[in-house]
């Protein structure tokens, strides 16, 4: 073999050699490549789920151990009227709901309880009192009952935790009937909006705030007619 032969193989060789290194190199640099992305992808994730409201992640004991009673003092979240508590006979009405953020709030009726996650554009762990015991109940896990019954805020309607109870209930009151937890929630956005587009109005009116109290007193007489009416009824 020549000299120059000689040379052009010698020069191949050393370009596969360097090839072959460069590879092994790439090789090397690929896994901690990986490693860096998996490490920003990890912290990523975990500084999502630090920014997810803890109240989210709840279990069912975490959020009935969160459940309180109203006072005497108790004013409701959306109409601020009077919430009443547990022993008093207008105490089968009152509800409850545990917010996003774990905090309480109260309501006189059933209506309010619903309203209040329309207006705050809000969602909440809401419970009821079952009628015969008066204990929370979960108003999805309830059977409500339309009744004739003058409710705080006038919609009438009781819950109870099993089906059963409701069907004796109904049995016996001539009237009564099982309602839909969509249809209540239906009718309490319709009251709603009715409600906004009547204080919209009122708004333009330079009478708009006698309006207002003057609903206000009516809610509140309301309240005091519901009291005379069930003096002396229990249930």
């Amino acid at each position: 073999m020549n000299k120059w032969g000689l040379s052009m193989m010698m020069l191949a060789a050393l370009s596969l050699a360097a090839c072959g290194a460069d590879d092994k190199k790439d090789e090397a640099k690929e896994p901690e490549k990986t490693e860096q992305t998996a490490e920003k992808e990890t912290t990523t994730k975990t500084e999502t789920e630090e920014t997810t409201p803890a109240a989210t992640e709840m279990t069912d004991d975490e959020i009935y151990a969160k459940l309180e009673e109203p006072t005497e003092d108790t004013r409701c979240e959306v109409c601020d009227m009077q919430v009443y508590v547990k022993d008093h006979e207008m105490g089968i009405f009152s509800a409850q709901s545990i917010k996003a953020d774990g905090t309480n709030a109260f309501y006189d009726d059933i209506g309010c309880l619903l309203n209040a996650e329309i207006m705050n554009e809000e969602e909440n762990h809401k419970f009821v009192r079952d009628f015969n015991t008066k204990e929370w109940v979960k108003v999805d896990d309830a059977t409500i009952v339309k009744t004739d019954l003058k409710s705080p805020m006038n919609w009438g309607y009781v819950s109870f935790a099993t089906s059963e109870d409701a069907d004796k209930y109904i049995a016996e009151h001539e009237g009564a009937a099982v309602t839909p937890l969509a249809d209540i929630q239906a009718e309490a956005k319709e009251r709603y909006e009715k409600m906004k587009a009547k204080k919209d109005g009122e708004g333009h009116d330079m009478h708009g705030e006698e309006g207002h109290d003057h609903d206000m007193h009516s809610e509140e007489e309301s309240h005091d007619n519901m009291e005379e009416d069930h003096s002396g009824h229990g249930h």
